[in-house]
């Protein structure tokens, strides 16, 4: 009876190990474990995207038009002073040495302006001002968008305190120094476009030395 004993718990003993072999076997096929690790592909972060603000309406003032009557006026300087084609009848704010600007009197906020800045302490070429324009544009203003994009020039759009804004900005080199020496820039709201394009084109041809 003893040996019977034996021989019945030594065969228990062999059924549980091969049930515990096959339990572990399915578990392993039902994870994967008898298949090579698959990379698991990470999710991709989502970019930072600026949310779209609620966008108050423009002011109720007559959109700039083409064509508008330029007189000049000198601003500026010693050797790099300066004569400007600017709009007849706006007011002129000379916002510190080297910058001034102009624009219509009574007009409420966020209408439309033009401003003249002279950059010669940058020493830069013009292409290195526009691009790094962009990046400081892009940096400060919110939903900052450019529109178009040439040589001299740029074309952009952005939100300041929920309007909606338009802007024209040139540069010009005076004494053939392959350097930007100034810059003009016109603001304002999207139905001022073709106005501000006429008037950043006719104030950067006519500004002269002296």
């Amino acid at each position: 009876m003893r040996s019977r004993g034996v021989a019945v718990l030594a065969l228990l003993v062999l059924v549980g190990a091969v049930g515990g072999f096959g339990a572990s076997w399915g578990l392993r096929r039902d994870l994967g474990g008898d298949r090579p690790a698959q990379p698991v592909a990470a999710a991709s972060p989502s970019l930072p995207v600026d949310p779209v603000p609620e966008l108050l309406p423009d002011p109720t003032y007559p959109p700039l038009e083409p064509g508008v009557p330029l007189v000049r006026q000198q601003v500026g300087s010693g050797s790099f002073r300066m004569t400007v084609p600017v709009p007849e009848g706006w007011d002129f704010t000379e916002n510190s040495l080297n910058e001034w600007q102009w624009r219509p009197p009574g007009q409420p906020s966020f209408g439309y302006l033009l401003r003249v800045e002279q950059v010669l302490s940058n020493r830069r070429s013009i292409d290195w001002t526009l691009d790094r324009r962009i990046d400081e544009l892009d940096e400060d203003e919110e939903n900052f968008e450019v529109l178009d994009q040439g040589t001299a020039g740029l074309h952009f759009r952005f939100v300041a305190s929920n309007h909606l804004r338009s802007g024209y900005l040139r540069w010009l080199d005076l004494t053939g120094s392959d350097n930007a020496q100034v810059e003009v820039a016109v603001t304002g709201r999207i139905v001022d476009s073709p106005g501000m394009a006429d008037l950043v084109g006719r104030v950067a041809a006519g500004i002269e030395l002296g």
